[in-house]
C-alpha cells in the first residue's frame, strides 16, 4: 500500500512538475490557438509591458501563457466545452443561430466626432483625385453581423444604426460611395453563401467577394468603361473542406467555393516592395499588371484596401484591372499622397469594412492634421518670381525603384510645395526638420524611372496665395 501511493505521489508531482519544466521560453511566440503574442519574459531588457502591466502581473501573464501544453489545454477545455454544454469558450468567437458562428460581438458604437473626421478625410482624398481629374470611389463593406442579425446567439443586441448616420453624412459631403450590404443581402435573400455559417467569422467567403467586387467595378466602369466585370467562367472554381476555424484550432466541418484565377498575370510588387514604406502593422501590398485588360482600356487602379480585400476580394480586381495596385489601408491611406505621386494612378478605391473604422485602424490625430497640396494648376494665374535653384538645399536618396527628394530652405511663408519634372508635378509632404528642430522640410517620392536631375523644378506658394516663388 505504501508503494502504491508513493508511486501514486510521484506521478501526481510530476504532472504538476512537467509543464512547469517544459515552459516556453522562446520571445515573440504567435499562439495558433488563439491569434495572439504571448507575454514576452517580464526580466529581458527590450520587455514591453501591455496595458502598463506591473511586474507582478507580467510574471503571472507570461507562466500563464507559456506554460506546458498550453494549446492543447485550452483547445481540449473548449472541445469539452463545446460537446457537452455546446458553448464556444474562445476568445474571438461565439456561437449564433443554426449552426453560425461570428466574431464575437462588443459594444454597439454610436456615431461620434472621430467618425465626422474620418469622413472629412474620405472627402479631402476624393478632392484631391477629382482636382487632378481622377475618379476616386469610397467603398464601405458591411460586417457579417449586420446582415445575418437575426442568426445571432440569444441575449445579444446587436445595433448598427451609427451605419445610416455615417452614410447620411457621407452623401452630405458629396462623396461618391457605394454600400456592397445591398447586393450581399439580395444574394442572402436568394439563398446563396456569401458568407460561411462557421470557417470565416469576420469576412465575406470568395463568393460574397465576387458579387462586392464585381458591384464595385459595374460602378467603376460608368466612369472608365473600359473596365472589366467578372463572369464565373472565368475561374476555376474549387469545393474546399475546413475542418477548424480560421486562425484557432477550434474544430468544424465546412465546405466553401473557392475561386482560382486563370487569367496569365505579371507581379511586379517585389520591384517595389522593399522601397514602398507601409505602417509595419499594415503592410500588405500588390503590384499586379494584366495585359489584356490593358489592351481593353482598363486603368492603373491605386486601390487602399483591407482584410474583405486582401484575403478574397484581391482575384476578381486582378482578374479585371489592366494594373492593379493594392496598399494595405488604415494608417497607411492617411499618407495617401505619397502612393499617389509614386504610382500616379487612373482611377483610386478606397476600401473599408464596418469594424475598422475605430481609432485601432485609423489614427485620430493623424487624421486631423491630414493637408494634402492642392493642385498647382489652381494657383497658375499667380504672379511667379523666378529663383535659382541652388537658393534651396535639394538632397536625393535612390533606391532601385524609387527616388525620394527632400528639399530644404524654402521661405517661412510657403504653404504648399510642388516638384516637376520634364512637365510632370509631383506634390510635396510638409515635414518637420526633426525631433529638435523647428526647420520645414519637403519631400516626394516618385518612381526613379521618371527622375532627371537634371530637369527639376521646385514651386511654392506663400501663405496669402499671393504669388508662385519658381526655383530651377
Amino acid at each position: 500500500m505504501k508503494r502504491l501511493r508513493l508511486f501514486m505521489s510521484i506521478c501526481f508531482f510530476l504532472f504538476l512538475l512537467i509543464p512547469v519544466i517544459t515552459l516556453n521560453w522562446k520571445e515573440n511566440v504567435v499562439s495558433k490557438i488563439d491569434n495572439r503574442i504571448l507575454t514576452n519574459n517580464p526580466f529581458v531588457s527590450n520587455y514591453e509591458p501591455e496595458n502598463e502591466m506591473d511586474l507582478t502581473d507580467g510574471i503571472e501573464s507570461y507562466l500563464e501563457d507559456r506554460i506546458g501544453f498550453r494549446d492543447a489545454m485550452i483547445y481540449g477545455y473548449t472541445v469539452l466545452n463545446d460537446r457537452l454544454f455546446h458553448e464556444m469558450v474562445h476568445p474571438t468567437y461565439m456561437y449564433g443561430k443554426d449552426g453560425y458562428i461570428f466574431a464575437k460581438v462588443g459594444m454597439n458604437i454610436s456615431l461620434e466626432e472621430y467618425h465626422f473626421v474620418f469622413i472629412d478625410m474620405v472627402k479631402q482624398i476624393q478632392d484631391y483625385c477629382t482636382e487632378r481629374n481622377v475618379p476616386f470611389l469610397f467603398v464601405f463593406e458591411p460586417e457579417k453581423a449586420a446582415l445575418l442579425t437575426s442568426k445571432l446567439g440569444a441575449g445579444i443586441n446587436y445595433n448598427d444604426d451609427w451605419v445610416a448616420q455615417f452614410k447620411q453624412a457621407l452623401d452630405e459631403r458629396g462623396i461618391h460611395y457605394i454600400d456592397n450590404s445591398d447586393i450581399l443581402q439580395e444574394k442572402l435573400d436568394a439563398g446563396e453563401q456569401v458568407f460561411n455559417k462557421q470557417y470565416n467569422a469576420n469576412h465575406w467567403n470568395d463568393l460574397g467577394a465576387f458579387y462586392g467586387v464585381n458591384y464595385m467595378l459595374e460602378t467603376m466602369k460608368k466612369d472608365y468603361p473600359g473596365i472589366h466585370v467578372n463572369a464565373k467562367d472565368e475561374f476555376d472554381i474549387e469545393q474546399i473542406l475546413h475542418t477548424t476555424l480560421q486562425v484557432s484550432e477550434f474544430p468544424i466541418h465546412e465546405y466553401e467555393s473557392i475561386f482560382y484565377n486563370r487569367t496569365k498575370l505579371i507581379d511586379k510588387a517585389e520591384t517595389y516592395d522593399a522601397e514602398v514604406k507601409r505602417d509595419e502593422n499594415f503592410s500588405h501590398f500588390e503590384y499586379i499588371v494584366n495585359e489584356e485588360r490593358l489592351k481593353e482600356g482598363s486603368p492603373k487602379t491605386l486601390v487602399f484596401q483591407g482584410s474583405y480585400m486582401n484575403e478574397m476580394g484581391y482575384k476578381f480586381m486582378e482578374n479585371s484591372l489592366g494594373e492593379y495596385i493594392a496598399v494595405h489601408d488604415y494608417q497607411n491611406v492617411i499618407d495617401f499622397d505619397y502612393y499617389y505621386n509614386i504610382f500616379k494612378p487612373d482611377y483610386v478605391v478606397f476600401e473599408v469594412a464596418q469594424y475598422v473604422i475605430s481609432h485601432s485602424y485609423f489614427d485620430y490625430g493623424r487624421m486631423t492634421e491630414m493637408d494634402l497640396n492642392p493642385a498647382l494648376d489652381s494657383f497658375r494665374d499667380l504672379p511667379v518670381e523666378e529663383r535659382e535653384l541652388t537658393e534651396i538645399s535639394v538632397e536625393v536618396v535612390e533606391g532601385k525603384a524609387l527616388a525620394t527628394v527632400n528639399v530644404k530652405g524654402l521661405p517661412q511663408e510657403a504653404d504648399y510645395a510642388w516638384l516637376e519634372i520634364k512637365g510632370e508635378v509631383f506634390d510635396f509632404q510638409k515635414k518637420k526638420g526633426g525631433e529638435n528642430s523647428e526647420e520645414v522640410e519637403y519631400e516626394v517620392t516618385v518612381e526613379k524611372d521618371k527622375y532627371h536631375p537634371n530637369s527639376l523644378t521646385v514651386m511654392c506658394v506663400d501663405k496669402d496665395m499671393t504669388g508662385i516663388m519658381r526655383y530651377e
